[in-house]
């Protein structure tokens, strides 16, 4: 499946088709995650390589609403085709155009094998790579957001006061304001003056609300309620559960630190790959039964892969940055 590439110093143009032919193959195929660490080499070649990958996601993008909206615009019985000979080339102009604009669009939103941000992701005002963490300083100091890896956060200014949109990830607000700033986060809206929170928003649509200091307001569909220092609270769009004791120990990425406590491995494995370039795969079933308890630095993620070997006898194979475990 992998385009391939030129032969000899490649040219900006070059390049660029380079790009254009990875989201082509990305978007409308189905990558396997050998796929995945080609891709991964290739746009990690050079600054130029990156900047016409992002363009090349950029030009997709919009030619998927393109497709999509010409293919609004065709009568449904033009959709269906008229006549019988016809039914290939109306396909190709309609019901074609519409299913490249589901491909496209739905590469650029939902990135196979999560090679790439989203591209809600790839527009937010902050963004951390995999294995990155940034501070970032807001509202002439009052407010410091620490973005742990793959977090993304928009910010803006409503009614004199700052917004802040926790896009995917987990972060980290401490702020010294006499007025609450807003911070949306799923389905919540939270008010925050004085204190010191956490917030993680993953995949599944959970998200996890932890007050270290102060007080913080949220209000869900659900309800009203106010956390005080030491509780947290989870939930999703249509669930609000009542708060509770912080967990042990998951303030630690502030520190740079992985922290597992009897986690399923298979569980552990998803956590490390947020932290860690590349992929872990586990192939095993019966290995992502064991469980794991251990430290790591989020530097030296690696020795998670070793103490697994290890323990647990796991065979090791390795394609570039990314793992098999089996």
């Amino acid at each position: 499946m992998s385009p391939q590439p030129s032969s000899g110093p490649p040219s900006d143009s070059a390049i660029e088709r380079e790009a254009h032919a990875w989201a082509r193959a990305l978007a409308t195929g189905a990558p396997t995650t050998e796929d995945g660490a080609a891709f991964k080499a290739w746009r990690a070649q050079s600054p130029a390589h990156e900047r016409a990958w992002v363009d090349a996601v950029r030009a997709w993008r919009e030619l998927g609403r393109a497709a999509q909206a010409y293919a609004s615009t065709r009568p449904a019985a033009a959709r269906r085709g008229a006549a019988e000979p016809d039914r290939r080339r109306r396909w190709l102009l309609a019901g074609g155009a519409g299913a490249f604009a589901s491909l496209a669009v739905a590469g650029m939103l939902r990135p196979p094998l999560g090679l790439w941000p989203s591209w809600s992701e790839f527009n937010s005002d902050y963004r951390t790579a995999t294995g990155e963490q940034r501070r970032v300083a807001l509202d002439g100091q009052q407010l410091t957001l620490a973005l742990n890896t793959q977090t993304s956060i928009n910010v803006s200014t409503r009614d004199g006061a700052p917004e802040i949109e926790l896009v995917s990830g987990e972060a980290a607000i401490l702020a010294t304001r006499s007025q609450p700033c807003a911070i949306l986060a799923g389905a919540a809206r939270i008010a925050l003056a004085n204190g010191d929170i956490e917030l993680r928003r993953l995949d599944r649509g959970e998200v996890r609300l932890r007050c270290n200091a102060g007080q913080v307001e949220l209000q869900h569909p659900g309800g009203k309620l106010a956390l005080r220092t030491g509780q947290q609270v989870r939930y999703t769009a249509d669930t609000l559960q009542a708060p509770s004791a912080l967990a042990q120990d998951a303030s630690d990425w502030r520190a740079g630190i992985v922290s597992f406590h009897d986690l399923p491995l298979a569980q552990a494995i998803e956590e490390i790959n947020r932290y860690r370039p590349g992929r872990v795969v586990l192939m095993n079933d019966a290995l992502a039964r064991h469980r794991l308890s251990a430290r790591y630095e989020v530097k030296d993620l690696d020795q998670a892969i070793v103490q697994i070997q290890q323990l647990y006898g796991a065979s090791v194979r390795r394609v570039g940055d990314v793992v098999f475990l089996s």
